[in-house]
């Protein structure tokens, strides 16, 4: 049998043979990789949005009820909540909100949403209409 395989036989198999798979494995571990990593990309991206978006959030809930504490019991109270004053803590609640979350994540929230000011007064009249119903 070793009369069969000589040297000159094992050099041209290892090139005809060996050296292409070996770039195909190649290949397909780089574009394993590329997957993988484009997949953990995208998952720490959702992770990102979804922190911010959660946090803005908070911010938006806070604000509303710091608002109703500070602002709205008092007027109701004093049986002085009309309509102006209304809109006067709808606009106390926004600033606050705005406050809250800071410049970096107002421009963050801004890339992420797109109109951070419609998002923020939606956002203000469902906390306001949930903590109604509580």
């Amino acid at each position: 049998m070793s009369d069969y395989v000589t040297p000159e036989m094992m050099s041209t198999l290892v090139t005809v043979l060996i050296i292409p798979l070996l770039g195909l494995l190649a290949r397909s571990v780089i574009a394993y990789i590329k997957r993988e990593i484009a997949g953990l990309e995208q998952r720490i991206e959702n992770e990102a949005v979804n922190s911010l978006l959660q946090r803005a959030g908070d911010a938006v809930e806070s604000a509303v009820i710091a608002v109703n504490q500070t602002f709205v019991e008092t007027l109701k109270q004093q049986g002085s909540f009309d309509t102006e004053a209304m809109r006067k803590s709808f606009l106390l609640a926004k600033e606050k909100a705005i406050a809250i979350l800071g410049e970096t994540a107002r421009k963050e929230l801004g890339l992420v949403i797109g109109d951070l000011e419609a998002w923020l007064e939606t956002k203000i009249e469902v906390c306001v209409n949930r903590n109604k119903q509580l």
